[in-house]
């Protein structure tokens, strides 16, 4: 190991257990602040029950008195009404109502004596008459305050020839007096929930939360225990620590959920503060430990380095390190690299030159092979090009010679000899085409030229030929340019004829033309049989084709593409290919250059004819 790396060893073999005993320390203190005050939220907690157990108990009682009254026992529903609204009167937000053993409303002192009342007390009576104990309910919609409400329910005594349940029903924002409690700190989120888990009050948006089911992971931890601490997100996103604790008067849970932060605070203040100080200690400690190290190794480095250059071949410089043993050292390896320096570059130029003949030996091989495949399959595709269309024409020829031929079998082959003739025509102008622009003998008559009407113009002439044995798909819009009129139409043409060509009837053809930052984009598709992915980096070559025998049905010498690559880059455009691969269709997409259209009225030179040859 180096110098420096046992500097380190021992600086580490210091510090580390002084970290490990400040980790403890700083645990230790934040786990005793985080009991004290999570004691102190659980005693806050435990307050507040009991100040709603208070409430409930209260009402528990003021019901047993007129469970028990003489009136009630005489049936006097009229006077027990005013006694129930005598002890409601202070406080709109609970009210007393009262039904019989059947469930059958008797009065609520919400409404006048005597009022129709909505709803039945079925569901409950004979739940509380049955057992003979008060019942606490939970949250529900009360149908005659039309609002969210729980209820005390009380029994009437036993032994009497008709029997009934008197209830209090508090309104859910009448436990909302308890967040008054100064023990509770302003941002503690509070909230009362029934047995259910269903939120009866919270002291922040109340009404919005009043309703809705408790936190889930909140839920399942106060069914498994009566009161607890639970660490976790509340439903804004606030992470808190959930104190928990259930009445056992009510079966309702408070929960105080109050920010880590607050927790933690004061903890982590002193932790922070005690962290800075131990990291400018440990960087205080690793900077000695550096410096020193440094000076100590300096010269052994300078020793390593010269001798890592001999095995590299390098000439190295050293630098004096003021220890003469190291720098005599240093001194006999530079003169010996210098001499192995100059054996090594010797070598080294006779095996560059060696590899230098051995790759251009290879690339001429290669070469020299790819030509004369080329050549080879060029020459075979030429000949069963032109051997076709010569078949055809040496038929008709035949045939007009036949005496007294029919006038439609005469007219038949005469147009086979025009469609072949201008099969023949197209093979020549292509390979000529060809010839002339990798020459460099084509000079384009350039012109402002709608690119727009010239596919319309195309794709017309196509669409005849076609006879209705492909979908057409045509979006085009005007798009002007600088160019030859005549071989953007070859460019249009060719792409055209081989979409039909290689597009089994029923397909589709795609054909668009729009403007796109300056530029004219030019699309043709098709869902014919596609590019086979080996194939896509070579199709704009000349003589490229996918893969056919001598006798493919498609033909053609694969010089369509060649010409609309060299012809779309004339004009300064540029020209891409996308398939999928084979069956699925493929898209070409060319570029061009954005003219801006000519001004109404301005006369446009005729390009037909025009494109000229360069005379060298």
């Amino acid at each position: 190991m180096k110098t420096r790396t046992y500097l380190f060893l021992m600086a580490a073999a210091i510090l580390a257990p002084v970290i490990l005993v400040f980790w403890i320390g700083v645990s230790m203190l934040l786990d005793w602040e985080r009991e004290s005050r999570i004691h102190r939220v659980q005693e806050t907690a435990r307050a507040t029950a009991l100040l709603v157990d208070r409430e409930i108990a209260v009402a528990e009682a003021l019901l047993r008195t007129i469970a028990n009254s003489e009136s009630l026992g005489e049936q006097n529903y009229p006077r027990v009404y005013r006694l129930a609204h005598r002890i409601n009167a202070s406080d709109p937000l609970s009210w007393t109502t009262m039904v019989d053993e059947a469930g059958v409303p008797i009065f609520n002192t919400l409404v006048p004596y005597g009022s129709v009342l909505r709803g039945s007390g079925a569901g409950y009576a004979g739940e509380v008459l049955g057992n003979g104990k008060t019942r606490v309910s939970g949250y529900f919609f009360g149908p005659m305050a039309q609002r969210p409400v729980v209820s005390v329910d009380v029994p009437s005594p036993p032994g009497k020839a008709r029997r009934y349940v008197v209830s209090q029903i508090f309104d859910a924002r009448y436990f909302e007096r308890v967040f008054t409690n100064r023990a509770l700190e302003p941002t503690w989120l509070v909230g009362i929930f029934d047995a259910k888990g269903v939120t009866i009050a919270r002291n922040r948006h109340g009404a919005s939360a009043s309703g809705k089911p408790m936190h889930p992971e909140m839920r399942a931890a106060t069914q498994h225990a009566g009161n607890g601490v639970l660490r976790h997100t509340t439903h804004e996103g606030l992470e808190v620590y959930g104190v928990y604790t259930r009445s056992a008067v009510s079966g309702w849970s408070v929960v105080i959920g109050v920010p880590v932060a607050d927790i933690e605070s004061a903890a982590r203040t002193a932790a922070t503060y005690a962290t800075l100080a131990l990291i400018l200690l440990m960087g205080l400690a690793i900077f000695i430990a550096v410096f020193l190290g440094n000076k100590l190794s300096a010269a052994l480095q300078q020793a390593g380095s010269v001798a890592n250059s001999l095995a590299r071949g390098a000439i190295a410089n050293p630098r004096p390190t003021k220890v003469e043993e190291v720098d005599a050292l240093l001194e006999g390896l530079h003169f010996t690299s210098q001499a192995l320096s100059r054996e090594s570059a010797a070598r080294q130029a006779l095996q560059d030159e060696r590899e230098q003949l051995l790759v251009s030996e290879q690339r001429a091989r290669r070469v020299a092979e790819a030509q004369s495949s080329a050549k080879d399959g060029f020459l075979a595709m030429l000949g069963h090009e032109l051997r076709n269309p010569l078949a055809a024409i040496s038929g008709a020829m035949s045939v007009l010679e036949i005496p007294n031929l029919k006038p439609e079998l005469a007219a038949n082959a005469r147009e086979i000899s025009r469609r072949q003739m201008r099969h023949l025509t197209r093979i020549v102008d292509d390979l000529l085409d060809v010839q002339r622009i990798l020459s460099g003998k084509i000079v384009l008559q350039s012109a402002p030229v709608d690119l727009g009407e010239v596919l319309r113009s195309c794709v017309e002439a196509k669409r005849l030929v076609d006879a209705g044995e492909h979908d057409w798909e045509v979006a085009i819009e005007a798009a002007w340019v600088e160019g030859d009129r005549t071989r953007l139409e070859q460019i249009v043409d060719n792409l055209l004829h081989n979409a039909i060509k290689y597009t089994p009837a029923g397909g589709s053809i795609g054909v668009r033309c729009r403007l796109d930052a300056g530029q004219v984009v030019l699309e043709v598709s098709d869902t014919g049989i596609g590019i086979a992915p080996e194939l896509l980096p070579l199709i704009f070559d000349v003589l490229v084709q996918g893969p056919t025998s001598i006798d493919r049905a498609q033909g053609g010498l694969g010089l369509g593409l060649a010409l609309v690559k060299e012809l779309t880059a004339l004009h300064g455009g540029k020209v891409s290919v996308h398939s999928e691969g084979r069956g699925k269709g493929c898209r070409f997409t060319l570029e061009f250059p954005l003219r801006v259209s000519p001004a109404p009225g301005q006369e446009l030179p005729s390009q037909a004819g025009k494109t000229s040859l360069d005379p060298a």
